[in-house]
């Protein structure tokens, strides 16, 4: 099927048929070639024994085997020298007049019977000043009737309709302004006085070569008669070769055995050539003195003719361009293939064409026959006009019936089969449409009632129904880790690089975190059965340790520890029952991190390494009270509240690691990140190192984090180098999201437990006593 907008331009030359197919894209400007082809004649049109009606018919019958046009439209050019271009400046008229001047203009340009010719006329440039036309130079291209014809004969006898008729020098025009030049002034701001620089394009033909010279605004036109042809003829009379031999020559002069020799041969036409637009450019610069030549540019295939660049640039004195391209054409499956790029400078015409076709062109003149246009209009809208008039006269008809019958049976007076008339129904529809009405306000009345129930019910509901967000998550957690008073002191103060000198690493309370990722677990009952006895092994060999170490103080620890000291859920209300197991979900949250507080003091108070991390982050989730969260900032919550339960080390570092930090005060932030946790950025979606259900846990070991770097220096004197303890840990935990209303019943049921057992033990001491 034909795409929308496409438009096939048609070139029929004299040494091959010329085709390219393109489109507009979707954004609306970009022009996208799809399809294109190139079928060559057995011979030259214009050979003393060709036949080109045949062969040009052959041609289009071989292109239509290979291509389909319906639904496309339809360019075509014709030669330069088979049309009549005529400009002319009108004097400063009023711009509905200005029609009405060309018409008159026309009969005294062109020296034919205005009858025997098809004609069409385009503006180029001028401004509209009080409603007047000033400083416009107006375009007459013409071509004899017959000529138009004849031209059109070899597609109608091909079944193809042509919907443009374009002299083959206004195609090139149009390629020019819109790929060759790089700005184009507006019309309203052009100067004839001062006109941007010209540019000199010769299209070389077979026979012909057409020259155009244009600022994109206005342009001049001439036909040469030499085209590439006389090049082989004069080749062929010199050497004595055929015409066939003479062509191959031609094109591969450069590898040739004797290239001098084809060139000197050739020189006569090189000459001719150049003497014929060196005259065309001195008598356009005669009349056009304010005008200015910036380059040449080649096109059409006869340019790639071996010297004629570089002999055209010495002769005329001027930089000739090459095209290599078109820009502005896209549409890779065309403008990449081979033989696409070798016919290029051949396609510039087909180009053209293409554009007026898209509306994208600077010249839009036409010369199509207006009698084939009015006929393709009658003809294509024939059925459509009898379908609609015999529609309307069955319309007629069958209403003229139905009118006549509804009549008689509309009457009050028509009695039906029941033996009721109208008259009687009638009035009972009134009364059952007034009945109706009544009901109908009544319950309106009442979906406007519930609407509003229902809107208060929501508003009055909808707060308890926010789950706590991952960002009061992260907010809650950083209240969990330790403060280094004096470094936050520093940082109310605005100091935000804190100087190991005055506070060194190793005595900093803080932790250092390197990530947080956090996994989805559809039965969380899983994860609590797998981190349990993990979690109880934490807290007793904890508490062993301070035990001991309270000991040696003096402090009687006698007592015998066991799980029950800890409590069988890790200190979290009773989350977590084998009756509800299949139905709890929540999500297992990770924190890797890494600390330095390990100096020789700390090692030998039992608050080094994974005691440090123990008594710091992990006694602050399971005890801490004063959590504050951003619903309710007057009351103070726990971890348990908000859903987060058994915080347990799942790894950390075999030793603690002998590093050294540098640290330079004028560029580098403090080790470790943030004072506070370090806790930047939100819940990543990736997977848990220690996610518990396959096998081991973590394996996690991380880097230093925040605007630490360690050191790279061998230089053991610089006073920037420190020497740090580093301990690296992973904790995980489990996190049920609530709403705002059950963290606040969480808090409340756990208040009252606590008031429940101060009371209970009360009792118990006033019965000891």
């Amino acid at each position: 099927m034909a795409k929308k907008n496409a438009v096939w331009g048609l070139d029929i030359g004299q040494c091959a048929l010329k085709a390219l197919r393109c489109t507009i894209d979707g954004d609306g400007n970009t022009i996208v070639a799809d399809k294109y082809d190139v079928i060559e004649y057995p011979k030259i049109l214009s050979a003393s024994d060709a036949d080109p009606e045949e062969m040009v018919s052959e041609a289009l019958q071989q292109f239509l085997s290979r291509n389909s046009v319906v639904g496309d439209k339809v360019a075509i050019s014709v030669a330069g020298q088979a049309g009549l271009s005529r400009f002319f400046k009108p004097p400063p008229v009023e711009v509905q007049t200005l029609p009405d001047i060309v018409k008159y203009e026309v009969k005294a340009q062109i020296p034919f019977p205005i009858e025997d010719v098809i004609w069409d006329w385009q503006q180029m440039g001028g401004t509209v000043v009080d409603g007047r036309t000033v400083d416009a130079e107006i375009g007459l291209f013409a071509m004899k009737r017959d000529a138009v014809f004849n031209a059109l004969k070899p597609f109608d006898d091909a079944d193809i309709d042509v919907d443009f008729v374009q002299l083959s020098p206004l195609s090139i025009f149009n390629v020019v302004c819109h790929d060759l030049i790089d700005e184009i002034p507006n019309p309203e701001d052009f100067d004839p006085e001062n006109p941007p620089p010209s540019i000199v394009v010769m299209s070389m033909g077979t026979d012909t070569t057409d020259l155009i010279v244009t600022n994109g605004i206005r342009m001049w036109l001439r036909n040469i008669p030499i085209g590439g042809n006389h090049f082989t003829k004069q080749l062929s009379r010199e050497m004595k070769l055929t015409q066939a031999k003479a062509e191959h020559l031609k094109r591969n002069a450069r590898v040739s055995e004797n290239p001098k020799a084809i060139f000197k041969a050739m020189r006569p036409v090189f000459n001719d050539f150049v003497n014929e637009v060196q005259r065309s450019l001195n008598f356009f610069q005669s009349n056009e003195k304010s005008a200015e030549l910036s380059k040449i540019m080649l096109l059409g295939n006869a340019a790639q003719l071996p010297g004629l660049r570089q002999y055209l640039s010495k002769q005329l004195e001027m930089d000739i361009g090459k095209v290599t391209g078109f820009e502005k054409l896209t549409g890779a499956e065309v403008t990449t293939q081979k033989s696409f790029q070798s016919n290029l400078l051949s396609f510039a015409t087909c180009y053209g064409l293409c554009l007026q076709g898209l509306k994208k062109a600077q010249i839009k003149t036409n010369l199509l026959p207006r009698e084939i246009v009015v006929e393709r209009i009658v003809e294509a809208k024939k059925p459509w006009v009898l379908t609609a008039v015999c529609s309307a006269m069955a319309g007629l008809t069958l209403g003229y019936f139905f009118t006549t019958s509804n009549w008689h049976q509309s009457r009050e007076e028509y009695q039906g089969p029941s033996g009721i008339t109208w008259k009687t129904a009638f009035n009972k529809v009134n009364s059952a449409s007034s009945t109706s009405a009544s009901f109908l306000s009544e319950d309106a009345e009442q979906k406007l009632l519930l609407d509003n129930l229902n809107r208060m019910a929501k508003e009055l509901t909808s707060a308890s129904e926010q789950k706590t967000t991952w960002l009061e998550l992260q907010a809650a957690l950083s209240q969990a880790f330790p403060k280094d008073p004096r470094i936050e002191k520093l940082r109310e103060e605005g100091v935000s690089k804190i100087d190991p000198q005055k506070i060194p690493f190793e005595d900093r309370k803080e932790l250092y975190v390197d990530h947080i990722e956090s996994m989805f677990v559809s039965d969380i009952e899983k994860w609590y059965k797998f981190i349990e006895p993990f979690h109880k092994k934490m807290r007793i060999d904890f508490a062993e340790e301070v035990k001991k170490a309270a000991s040696s103080d003096g402090v009687d620890l006698d007592a015998e520890l066991s799980e029950d000291d800890f409590g069988a859920d890790g200190g979290v209300v009773d989350d977590f029952t084998d009756e509800e197991a299949d139905k709890v979900s929540g999500w297992v949250i990770e924190i890797k991190g890494h600390h330095f507080h390990n100096s020789s003091k700390a090692l030998v108070e039992l608050q080094a390494g994974k005691q440090y991390v123990l008594q710091s982050l992990i006694e602050g989730l399971l005890t801490k009270e004063d959590v504050k969260l951003s619903f309710d900032e007057d009351l103070r919550f726990t971890y348990s509240d908000i859903g987060i339960s058994f915080p347990t080390i799942c790894w950390v570092s075999k030793d603690i690691v002998e590093d050294e930090i540098l640290f330079d005060p004028a560029t580098a932030g403090q080790a470790g990140g943030d004072a506070a946790g370090g806790m930047d950025g939100g819940f990543g979606g990736g997977g848990i190192g220690a996610g518990g259900m396959d096998g081991g846990l973590g394996g996690m070991d991380g880097g230093l984090g925040g605007g630490m770097g360690l050191a790279n220096n061998d230089d053991e004197e610089n006073e920037n180098l420190f020497k740090v303890r580093r301990y690296a840990f992973v904790v995980q935990m489990a996190w049920t999201p609530r709403s705002d209303a059950e963290i606040l019943k969480a808090r409340e049921d756990r208040l009252k437990a606590a008031q429940e057992a101060a009371d209970a033990e009360a009792a118990n001491a006033v019965e000891e006593q």
